[in-house]
């Protein structure tokens, strides 16, 4: 039979509905098995679409849609086919009843616990498998699992210890669907990433040049620091440019530290330039900063066929 359920957010494992209508205390392995079901919302975006972690006495499956993870303890001995298919109804029954953006929104777990009247009723059926058989239709779900059957999770793999040594296991190549990719760049994020690789190339142009003239005996101008610092800031130019359109793990922080650097360039060169100039390499670097942050990720949508 089907023990518990539980309805996460994938990216960040916010628990947004669950199972109610048991004592989890009464029962030391469902207390257990429900621990591994918590430790699996945290890491619900490392993983395929459709998985199953087996336990000593309950098997969890859980599947991944429309930035939404569903997950079903059921005992061991339960057919797999039926549990995704509970999965599968309790989705249908979620993404209907509430709208995608203010799921997104949420910030207090358990925000949707009234869902729980769906997942009781749909669990009630499911447990009595003779009646449900003659009512839904398994033949085609049973058919797609077998041509493509879920991940098995391993449990060092939802354990963060195990025999007192730290797991340094690589999920990223579980995922599954297109990589993860940035909104469109919007028409400012273009003019702006236009003209910071036409001040990058001006700083690389004045950084060569000068430390071409330094041998000359007649030269006044600029030092080789001026030189390195032209260099660094062209450097820091194009460094902006692919935050600008590549997403990384550290984007934001990395945007901030290139904005402070580049602005500290800006005043070791101080003396070089006028004002105005002055004003377009600050409003530029400034300009790339606030079109990193608010280019955010596009909302990715994987397989709903499970």
């Amino acid at each position: 039979m089907i023990v518990y359920a539980l309805i996460v957010r994938a990216a960040d494992g916010m628990a947004l509905s669950a199972t109610t209508d048991f004592n989890d205390e009464v029962n030391r392995n469902i207390k257990e098995s429900k621990r591994y079901v918590k430790l699996l919302a945290k890491k619900a975006y490392q993983f395929p679409d459709r998985c199953t972690l087996k336990l000593n006495t309950h098997t969890v499956h859980f599947i991944t849609a429309l930035g939404l993870t569903y997950f079903a303890m059921c005992e061991a001995t339960y057919p797999s086919v039926l549990v995704f298919s509970f999965l599968n109804e309790i989705m249908k029954e979620f993404v209907t009843k509430y709208e995608l953006a203010k799921v997104n929104l949420i910030r207090r777990p358990y925000s949707f616990i009234e869902f729980d009247s769906v997942i009781h009723k749909t669990r009630q059926r499911y447990n009595k498998p003779q009646s449900l058989t003659t009512k839904i239709n398994l033949t085609d779900l049973s058919t797609e699992i077998k041509l493509r059957p879920p991940y098995l999770v391993q449990l060092s793999q939802v354990e963060p210890v195990i025999n007192g040594y730290q797991l340094s296991i690589n999920l990223a190549k579980l995922s599954v669907g297109p990589p993860t990719k940035l909104e469109p760049l919007a028409w400012h994020g273009i003019i702006a990433a236009v003209f910071s690789v036409l001040l990058a190339l001006v700083g690389f142009y004045r950084g060569l040049s000068v430390l071409s003239e330094l041998h000359l005996q007649e030269y006044d101008g600029p030092n080789a620091a001026h030189a390195y610092v032209f260099l660094c800031e062209g450097v820091l130019r194009y460094f902006q440019v692919y935050l600008l359109l590549r997403h990384s793990r550290y984007r934001t922080l990395e945007s901030w530290v290139v904005l402070v650097i580049l602005c500290l360039c800006t005043v070791l060169l101080w003396e070089l330039r006028d004002n105005w100039q002055v004003a377009a390499y600050v409003g530029s670097a400034v300009a790339m900063h606030i079109s990193t942050l608010v280019r955010r990720l596009e909302s990715r949508l994987p397989n709903y066929n499970v």
